[in-house]
């Protein structure tokens, strides 16, 4: 009698796990989603950490050269020097 009440109560233990193991907030699902997360924003903080560099190195060469301070106010704001013709093509 002992022994059948031990092998339902271990029964319904073991169904008890399957079940979280299959369906519950730590399953095998989950994990693989959470998984495919990770590794997207793995990707995305490797490409961040390279545009943070860039900038970095923008930042460093702004803050010692003028020839940079000149053609980066020239490339973003579009500004031309004297006896200068600026033109803009459309796509």
């Amino acid at each position: 009698m002992l022994v059948r009440f031990l092998v339902v109560i271990l029964l319904g233990a073991n169904f008890v796990l399957a079940y979280q193991l299959y369906q519950g907030p730590g399953s095998v699902p989950v994990y693989l989603e959470n998984k495919e997360s990770f590794q997207e924003l793995k990707m995305k903080n490797k490409d961040l950490i390279e545009e943070n560099k860039r900038l970095s190195s923008e930042i460093k060469h702004l803050r010692d050269g003028d020839d940079f301070i000149k053609e980066a106010v020239r490339r973003e704001m579009g500004y031309v020097r004297e006896n200068e013709i600026l033109y803009f093509f459309s796509e």
